[in-house]
């Protein structure tokens, strides 16, 4: 284990791990950064870290730190210029960007795809909610928010890292890819006049759709898919906030397959007995 100190905010370094804070240039370079004690324990386990930057003194409870990962100790005035928010828990850690793809996710269970969603916080929620509801793995297609964010990590609450992951891939390669592996896919959408409560899942698994906060699902991006859906409102709110209709929708979803899967088990038939007419 490397042990390093920062005292000053000129550092280079410190100007170098600041650029993280870009979506482009945690892109270019496959990393990104992780603030506070649980989400830096959640990267730990996953095997994502590569450096941990830590104040000396912080009182902390983190998992063990493999040999490998690079320590660094921060002055907290450096720790707070790296950390996005106002009082930072003394922990930061620069992590290795996970890098899942489509033929890791699509065919394999339910799957949740996230199509222009813009607002870190929605998106992060959404995953969270994905991981808990047992989700094979979340989509964010090109033009969605970057789920490696500081605002979407804090959201996922670890999950980013329990599932999954697949960015930067356009909606039509989602869709080929759900069809060629017989995933039906399906959409959220408010327009539509099927109330996902009476949603029923079939045996193959379900891709679930979710649009842009503002403008929803794109009506040609609605008509390629296998259907819609809709959270129905009841009393007087115009709509609900993407990241609540796509916990009700995820859990529908999970529910219907839960069913399923449980469902009492038929009686054996008596060896010789037939089950009634053109029995052969």
């Amino acid at each position: 284990m490397t042990v390093d100190a920062i005292t000053s905010t000129r550092n280079p370094r410190v100007r170098a791990l600041a650029g993280l804070a870009s979506a482009g240039t945690r892109r270019e370079q496959g990393r990104h950064l992780v603030e506070g004690p649980h989400a830096v324990a959640e990267a730990l386990t996953a095997g994502v870290v590569e450096e941990l930057l830590v104040v000396a003194d912080a009182d902390l409870v983190l998992p063990p730190v493999p040999a490998e990962v690079r320590v660094t100790h921060l002055a907290p005035h450096v720790l707070e210029r790296l950390a996005d928010t106002t009082t930072p828990q003394g922990v930061l850690a620069v992590c290795r960007t996970p890098q899942a793809t489509l033929e890791d996710v699509v065919g394999t269970g339910a799957l949740v795809v996230l199509h222009a969603v813009a607002d870190p916080g929605n998106a992060g929620t959404i995953l969270r909610t994905a991981d808990a509801a047992g989700a094979a793995g979340v989509v964010l297609t090109d033009g969605s928010v970057d789920p490696y964010g500081p605002k979407a990590l804090r959201a996922a609450a670890g999950s980013t890292y329990h599932l999954p992951v697949v960015t930067g891939v356009d909606f039509p390669a989602v869709l080929a890819a759900c069809r060629a592996r017989g995933q039906r896919v399906l959409g959220l959408d408010g327009n539509a006049t099927t109330s996902v409560f009476v949603l029923e899942i079939d045996d193959a698994p379900v891709a679930l759709v979710l649009g842009n906060e503002a403008h929803g699902l794109p009506a040609e991006v609605a008509a390629e898919l296998d259907g819609t859906v809709a959270v129905p409102l009841y009393g007087r709110a115009e709509s609900l906030n993407v990241a609540a209709a796509a916990a009700i929708a995820i859990y529908a979803a999970a529910r219907s397959r839960a069913a399923r899967q449980t469902a009492p088990i038929p009686p054996a038939v008596a060896p010789g007995a037939g089950s009634g007419p053109g029995d052969g």
